[in-house]
């Protein structure tokens, strides 16, 4: 049949009928596809009345950028055409997706499937590290793609010379619920939050939801309620406005509905929250994810009655750091809080093709519904207690660590699935663009820890300096440039103006994760050994690696020999903590280097102690000061000291002989077991130079004069 016909009957047949949203391959020369969408655009006029273009298109359609795509999260569309002759990017083809209606379709134009992997991608050079691109060999993405849709019965596929595809069927029981109407879960929800306006206080409500589940009407719905029962006054925060339209839109009033007398809703920035004297019977904290912890945790203290709701798979993966970082917070410091989680689509069908699909491309559907309990991973070693010995029923032989290529990544699906499970699950910061840079990217490598087939540790390395920035190294080292990737590399020439930091070709360490199950059996301590011999084996002097700080981090690392080289000034939005760069020499010259940066680290930690550091985790900075060169305490100081305790003199005229006394006490520290109890408390005092209220406060003292004697009876001890 001709293709012509064999479209029209497609088109007929959707046009007469309910279906899943689907997904439409339009594959062929650029200018033969778009216009090939613009006439299924004009065929389909219920689908052509409400859609959005992505990227490059016809002069007389309006197109967006596809990394623009946050700008659309909460818009629904008819149909979406995504531009791939523009550029891929996986975390836009996720989000996208999203936006689209029950019965749309979602059009993707490529070129010819048979030579889309070798395709010179627009986006490329976002992907890679500087110095990398031009290496690039056939897209093993793509190439996975291509499969997934070649076997994918619900996908349209449209080529100047075939048709492929059939309109997927709604199984009929689903027409009994009418989209967009409240489902079982939805009235849960909406009346636990009202149970919550007048129930027991700091016993936090979370919310949890995939995209479609009707999260944002949930929290609407029972607005309005609350507005219209008992005036309630309710302020509702997110990262933007325009996160919470739809939040607004089900909150308004219905035309039956009684005049609000006295209740409201408003919307207030988390910043203004928090600084800010606000108000509220009741506080919506709307894709709280993406929030920084450190806010999340001010206002579940200022306000007693709050609701937290979050998406699932956020697009950058902040949802998985809400459940691998927030949730267990609220364990500790808000029993009682109690979790929903919503899961019947309300927006589209239940079995929707679209979602299953990139859920199977993005290998997201494993980690859907896991629980933490289940699959809950974890960070560079996080909570990972160095050990002597397996201590699970395997011994250390019967685990194997090697190197997995690109090509078995694609040769082997199941191992790769295997491999980004346990990276979204373990990491809050996994995302659908990493998997492309998995596959794709030359400068990354992949090491696994098994045991029998199963992947129980995984660490993702990329590699930084050396020729790749050969022709930049001043311009970098004087700031003039800053390329994409080679993070710790262009850091530390910057901060130290030293050109060997980008001429070494080194290892960063960017992720390092463990199943639940190995956890505490130094799996990953095992794992980061092997690599090692690798680095060495391939002529690389030099390791790194930067993460959001913590005290266990730091134990981690520090366990296997690496020292801190830097560290940020400001909390990273996704972590909430400060960045440290630690760095381990593998030769006599880099060992020199790292020698005198970790001279330049103590002087400049001490320094911006009581100034940038102010804030931060005493217990972190207490252990990060160990790691200053070891000072002698002459028989002045040891001399004064001792006046000082013997005394009853206040301790602000000695603050500064005694901050030099507990340093060297700290410089002397070998392990971080080894910190005596008294250490915190005085960095708190001495070091990072607290106020009196805020060390009465922090520490639980009675007054200043109590706090003269803590600090006399600490020195003494310590």
């Amino acid at each position: 049949m001709d293709l012509h016909f064999k479209i029209e009957d497609w088109v007929k047949e959707r046009k007469s009928h309910v279906f899943h949203r689907q997904l439409v391959i339009v594959s062929g020369p650029k200018a033969w596809a778009e216009k090939q969408v613009e006439n299924l655009l004009i065929n389909f006029e219920s689908l052509s009345s409400k859609h959005l273009w992505v990227g490059d298109a016809p002069s007389n359609q309006q197109a967006v950028n596809s990394l623009d795509y946050r700008q659309h999260l909460g818009r629904e569309y008819n149909t979406l055409i995504y531009n791939c002759y523009s550029g891929l990017s996986a975390n836009a083809l996720m989000a996208y997706s999203g936006t689209i209606k029950a019965n749309g379709l979602m059009v993707l134009i490529c070129p010819e499937l048979k030579s889309w992997s070798q395709y010179s991608d627009p986006l490329s050079k976002k992907r890679y590290s500087y110095g990398f691109s031009q290496y690039l060999e056939p897209s093993r993405f793509i190439t996975r793609l291509i499969s997934i849709i070649a076997h994918d019965k619900n996908t349209i596929v449209i080529t100047p010379n075939s048709f492929r595809g059939h309109n997927s069927t709604i199984a009929p029981e689903q027409f009994n619920r009418r989209l967009d109407s409240a489902t079982s879960e939805q009235d849960k929800v909406v009346s636990s939050i009202i149970k919550s306006a007048s129930g027991h206080t700091n016993r936090p409500l979370v919310i949890t939801a995939d995209r479609g589940r009707g999260k944002s009407s949930a929290l609407g719905m029972a607005a309005r309620a609350l507005m219209l029962e008992q005036e309630k006054k309710i302020i509702i925060t997110a990262p933007t406005k325009h996160n919470v339209e739809q939040v607004f839109t089900f909150a308004t009033p219905l035309k039956q509905d009684s005049l609000i007398n006295n209740g409201s809703i408003e919307f207030v920035a988390p910043d203004a929250l928090v600084t800010g004297s606000y108000h509220a019977d009741l506080l919506f904290i709307d894709e709280a994810a993406a929030i920084p912890s450190s806010i999340l945790k001010v206002l579940l203290d200022k306000y007693p009655r709050v609701i937290l709701s979050s998406t699932i798979h956020g697009y950058e993966g902040a949802g998985r750091g809400f459940e691998l970082r927030f949730k267990p917070y609220l364990e500790t410091a808000h029993k009682g809080w109690k979790d929903l989680t919503l899961t019947t689509p309300i927006r589209w069908y239940t079995d929707d093709c679209l979602e299953h699909l990139w859920f199977s491309v993005f290998i997201m559907q494993d980690s859907t519904s896991n629980s933490l309990t289940q699959a809950q991973g974890k960070v560079i070693g996080q909570n990972e207690t160095p050990v002597n010995k397996i201590t699970s029923s395997k011994r250390l032989s019967e685990y194997k660590c090697q190197e997995v290529s690109k090509e078995q990544l694609v040769d082997s699906p199941q191992l790769l699935s295997k491999i980004f499970s346990l990276l979204i699950n373990a990491h809050y910061q996994t995302s659908p663009d990493d998997l492309f840079r998995l596959l794709d990217a030359p400068e990354q490598r992949i090491y696994v820890c098994t045991c029998d087939s199963d992947v129980i540790g995984v660490a993702l390395i990329c590699s930084e300096g050396g020729s790749a920035l050969s022709d930049l190294t001043q311009e970098i080292i004087l700031g003039h440039r800053r390329v994409n990737g080679h993070l710790v590399a262009q850091n530390l020439a910057l901060h130290t103006a030293d050109k060997e930091f980008v001429n070494y070709e080194q290892w960063r360490i960017v992720r390092i994760a463990v199943s639940q199950e190995y956890r505490r059996t130094n799996i990953a301590s095992t794992l980061l050994q092997f690599i090692e011999s690798s680095a060495v084996e391939h002529g690389i002097w030099l390791i790194t690696s930067s993460f959001g700080a913590t005290s266990k981090l730091l134990k981690f690392w520090g366990h296997n020999d690496y020292i801190p080289l830097k560290l940020g000034f400001k909390r990273d939005a996704s972590s909430d903590e400060v960045s440290l760069i630690v760095g381990k020499s593998l030769s006599l010259t880099t060992s020199t280097l790292l020698n005198k940066l970790s001279l330049q680290f103590r002087e400049e930690l001490i320094y911006h102690a009581s100034r940038y550091h102010i804030s931060m985790n005493t217990s972190l900075l207490t252990h990060l000061l160990t790691y200053c060169q070891p000072q002698d305490i002459s028989t002045r100081t040891r001399y004064r000291v001792e006046q000082f305790i013997a005394s009853n003199s206040p301790y602000m005229p000695f603050s500064q002989l005694l901050a030099k006394y507990v340093l060297t006490k700290l410089s002397r520290v070998e392990h971080a077991n080894t910190i005596p109890k008294e250490a915190e408390f005085l960095v708190a005092a001495l070091i990072q130079f607290k106020t009196t209220q805020d060390l009465v406060t922090e520490f639980k003292l009675s007054g200043k004069k109590e706090l003269n004697t803590h600090i006399r009876n600490a020195i003494s001890t310590i």
